[in-house]
């Protein structure tokens, strides 16, 4: 009888210890399939801003117009289950009017902004935002002060986009403005063009991710965390 109840108490605990494994997982894929459907987003807004594309998705609701019983049916199904409860509304790739607004201006300037970047006058630091880099186009006191202009009013735009990018996926766990800073600077890197000029990112996953594509393998030796190149 004994051995018999070991047995069972094995066995319960096997299973328990099964399920605890699978959710683990199941909760990684799921927040992994969530920074993905953030990535998209950023690489649609990327396409619009950089003229690729001529539309960018836009839905008109609120994320914050929820019904109540909705409300309730989430936080209900949320307290059953470990994985939060993705709605299709809110993982399709869209932006907000407020986004749309903001990435019609850097679409605006975009133009300016790839020409200096070109020359070398613009570098892309590892968080997201353009920076001056010394360049003869620019001795000019002048020219220098209305670069200095463009330059404020893309971060400043690139920053509210951010946020707003953030605020739109509030829902996702571990999304935050800096997460999402992070997705727009990789973005970025992957889509670098020959002459330009990239902060890589600082060591850790995305630094390794990057050494092992394309832009990393082009780099070679030089590709060392955190530094600054000129992409081949």
């Amino acid at each position: 009888m004994r051995k018999f109840m070991i047995i069972c108490v094995a066995t319960v605990l096997a299973v328990a210890l099964g399920c605890v494994i699978r959710t683990e997982h199941k909760i990684e894929a799921h927040i992994t399939m969530d920074i993905r459907h953030v990535a998209e987003q950023v690489e649609t807004v990327l396409d619009y801003v950089e003229g690729k594309t001529d539309e960018l998705p836009v839905s008109e609701e609120s994320p914050d117009a929820e019904s109540e019983p909705v409300s309730e049916l989430r936080r209900i199904l949320n307290a059953l289950n470990p994985i939060q409860t993705a709605y299709a509304s809110e993982l399709s790739v869209t932006t907000s009017p407020l986004a749309r607004e903001i990435a019609e201006k850097m679409r605006a300037r975009n133009s300016k902004i790839e020409s200096l970047k070109k020359q070398g006058c613009l570098g892309e630091t590892n968080r997201g935002y353009v920076e001056l880099r010394d360049c003869d186009a620019v001795k000019d006191a002048d020219k220098r002060n209305e670069v200095q202009k463009l330059i404020a009013d893309e971060n400043k735009d690139r920053k509210a986009l951010y946020a707003e990018i953030a605020r739109l996926n509030r829902q996702i766990e571990g999304i935050n403005v800096g997460k999402v800073e992070n997705i727009f600077a990789m973005q970025r890197l992957r889509r670098a063009k020959s002459g330009e000029i990239f902060q890589l990112p600082p060591a850790g996953a995305d630094f390794d991710a990057i050494k092992n594509e394309n832009v990393g393998k082009k780099l070679g030796d030089k590709c060392v965390p955190g530094t600054w190149v000129t992409i081949p």
